[in-house]
């Protein structure tokens, strides 16, 4: 980064390669984030339910 602020984009691709590498729509990524972060929660509970199930037969 310079005095005036400004990045130097290759700099970073350089020292990350993965930049740029994804769609930066930021409401696409937040919302298949909340998606995924749901479904982990869903089957956390399930598999909780299950072992609780079997712990009591």
């Amino acid at each position: 980064m310079d005095v005036e602020g400004s990045i130097d984009l290759e700099a970073v691709r350089r020292r990350f390669p993965w930049v740029g590498m994804a769609s930066i729509d930021e409401p696409d990524l937040s919302s298949r984030y909340r998606e995924i972060m749901a479904e982990a929660h869903r089957d956390r509970v399930i598999v909780e339910a299950i072992d609780s199930a079997r712990r009591s037969a």
